[in-house]
């Protein structure tokens, strides 16, 4: 029997309630103080998170107190999440009520020094390593008896930029348990934008966070909790007046030396229309790795919210794996009452068990295509059990497959296989977002079924003609959807006025946008770029040895350029000292002190100044397009028509376009 449309409505609703009820008994942590050689947890006593946001870049700094009360001093391991795209740029200590700030090394030359500090002289040292693409260990020596110690770690990562939308994430969710502070758990973020924010609040903490406007552009929002809870994502999002469409260049250069850019290319109403029929196949991963943090029955809200957002005209399928893949049905289906309730039936089902083999469920759902339409597949999925340090099997399976479809990936939870879920975007031409149990899956689902529809800019190639750029990352520019973000980091040299030609194919026809950019002799403002850089740079460094292998060559460029600009990666590591003595002893040149002295004063200014000036906004112009906003002129779009420009503090006032 067919059901009627308000049958299915409570269908849905239905499988929205089973969702809810299986996540009640998430396993939670925060990352985890631990007694070498002992399964007992050093208490936390408080933690205090200071976030501030500038126009998409966000800096955290955590700050945390743990309390031995044990009678003899403890060696610790303290295991946290990584965040993502982070760049870890500072790991301090407080060693005699004094703060000392750490430095990258080598790793295997800072294992060297801790042991030997730590066994032989029974002194205060600190290391930082990157265990795995998840997550860093920190070992810390000693926690005093009965006694605190205190660190500090600060990290720099682009906000999660969606049509109008900002989300933060600070993550705290993982597989092992955990409980509250002893003490207070704080968090406060500063959000500064060009553009007008419209609100902010927390899908994760509701009415316990507090937000205040502190002028045009600026938000501030914070939680202070006694005991609080250390189990729990904490998720700000915050909403623009309008959707920032147009191009950013961000800068930072000391006299006399190259500079450090960050490139923001943001489409506009272009990307909205024509819409075809959209074909998906939503693959969740049902292997054991998903029962933990409610992580299946986050793919499962996310594949329901997909269909519901699914018209009629278009087709879908699912299929669920773990060490085999079950479809739902052999061939795609058109969406309709009847085959909506076949997805609740099938989606209700699922279960969490077992191994995980990715490649066969990825052939098999590259195989559902229709002709005409645009064709994806959504991948929901940890992607734990593929091998991280491997993807060659994987990359090649894709290739194997039909010309034509994308793979999304979202990612769910924190202890993500990113590079994985990352190279499967980048090699068939999609994109790869993450998920936090605590986020606002409908929102999230609806922004990526949006691109689905949309068409895609493509094969796009990048030219600065004016100063000379360098090492560009990623290598390869990535495809264009509506309401993403791409983003550019580099190197410069020269200075001065330059123009950007952009051109790419879109809906058949191969497009070119042009402008005109500054790039200034000194910019003293925006030091983190240069980490953000040098992070971009390791990653695609590492993705190599993923897809080719381990090579001497690879592995000194990124030991160079992390001990270069104090980046934690698999070769490196940050390493405290008791103080400044002991780094001379040891022949350590005080690089990142340095870099941290700067970048603090840089945003001490920033504290204190208003939002940085606006180097993207919406203008109105006659003639083609959708717009909205005020005054301006325009500059030499073609597939980002309808869009403002204004980089280097001035605007660029010439309306024309051009095709190749």
């Amino acid at each position: 029997m067919r059901r009627s449309g308000k049958g299915a409505c409570c269908a849905l609703a239905a499988l929205t309630m089973l969702c809810g009820a299986f996540t009640a008994n998430k396993a939670r942590a925060a990352g985890l103080l631990t007694p070498v050689g002992t399964q007992q947890s050093l208490e936390i006593e408080s933690q205090k998170v200071d976030v501030r946001i500038n126009n998409g870049v966000a800096v955290t700094t955590v700050t945390q107190v743990f309390r031995n009360s044990a009678a003899q001093p403890l060696e610790a391991l303290y295991t946290f999440p990584v965040p993502r795209e982070a760049s870890v740029s500072n790991f301090s200590m407080w060693i005699n009520g004094k703060e000392v700030i750490g430095e990258v090394l080598e790793r295997q030359q800072a294992r060297q020094i801790y042991q030997q500090v730590t066994r032989v002289e029974r002194k205060d040292p600190g290391l930082l390593e990157q265990v795995d693409f998840k997550t860093f260990e920190m070992r810390v020596f000693p926690v005093p008896a009965r006694g605190t110690q205190q660190v500090q770690i600060t990290y720099y990562q682009p906000v999660d930029y969606d049509s109008g939308y900002g989300t933060y994430v600070y993550p705290l969710e993982m597989e092992e348990a955990a409980g509250k502070t002893t003490g207070e758990l704080s968090l406060l973020v500063d959000v500064k934008s060009a553009i007008p924010l419209k609100r902010t609040w927390s899908p994760s903490h509701g009415e316990a966070l507090v937000t205040a406007e502190m002028g045009p552009g600026r938000y501030r929002a914070g939680i202070e909790q006694a005991q609080g809870d250390l189990g729990r994502d904490f998720v700000l999002v915050y909403e623009l007046e309008r959707e920032r469409m147009g191009l950013d260049l961000v800068t930072s250069r000391t006299a006399g030396e190259d500079g450090y850019f960050m490139l923001l290319v943001t489409p506009g109403a272009a990307f909205d229309e024509p819409r075809k029929q959209v074909n998906v196949t939503y693959v969740l991963d049902v292997s054991g790795s998903m029962n933990a943090a409610g992580k299946l029955d986050v793919a499962r809200q996310a594949a329901l919210e997909g269909l519901k957002a699914m018209r009629e005209g278009d087709t879908f399928n699912i299929i669920a794996f773990n060490i085999a893949p079950t479809a739902l049905a052999a061939q795609p289906l058109p969406v309709n009452e009847e085959n909506r309730q076949r997805a609740l039936d099938f989606l209700g089902a699922l279960e969490g068990r077992g191994g995980t083999d990715i490649v066969p469920a990825l052939e098999q759902a590259l195989t559902m295509q229709m002709p005409n339409a645009r064709n994806a597949v959504l991948l929901l999925s940890d992607g734990q059990a593929t091998d991280v340090n491997d993807h060659s099997g994987l990359l090649a399976a894709v290739r194997r497959g039909p010309a034509g479809t994308r793979v999304f990936s979202f990612g769910i939870g924190n202890e993500i296989n990113r590079p994985l879920l990352d190279r499967l975007a980048i090699e068939t031409g999609g994109l790869a977002d993450y998920l936090s149990g605590q986020d606002e899956v409908p929102r999230k689902i609806g922004l990526m079924q949006m691109k689905l529809a949309s068409p895609v800019a493509e094969n796009l190639k990048l030219r600065i003609d004016g100063v000379e750029i360098d090492d560009l990352w990623p290598q390869q520019v990535p495809n264009l959807y509506r309401g993403q973000q791409l983003t550019l980091f580099g190197r410069y040299r020269g200075a001065g006025e330059a123009k950007l030609t952009l051109a790419g194919d879109l809906l058949g026809k191969r497009e070119t946008l042009t402008a005109t950019l500054d790039f200034p002799q000194a910019n003293a403002d925006n030091p983190e770029i240069e980490r953000m850089w040098a992070w971009r740079k390791i990653d695609g460094l590492l993705s190599q040895v993923r897809e080719r292998g381990e090579s001497a060559d690879l592995k000194g460029r990124i030991v160079e350029a992390g001990t270069k600009y104090s980046i934690v990666t698999p070769y490196t590591a940050f390493l405290v000292l008791e103080n400044e003595a002991a780094y001379q002893r040891f022949s350590i040149e005080r690089r990142n002190l340095a870099r941290v002295e700067n970048e603090r004063s840089a945003a001490e200014r920033q504290r204190t100044a208003g939002p940085a000036p606006a180097s993207g906004r919406e203008l109105n112009w006659s003639g083609g397009g959708s717009s909205g906003g005020g005054g301006g002129g325009a500059v030499e779009w073609l597939f980002l028509a309808g869009t403002g420009l204004m980089v280097g503090g001035r605007w660029i006032g010439r309306r024309a376009y051009q095709q190749e």
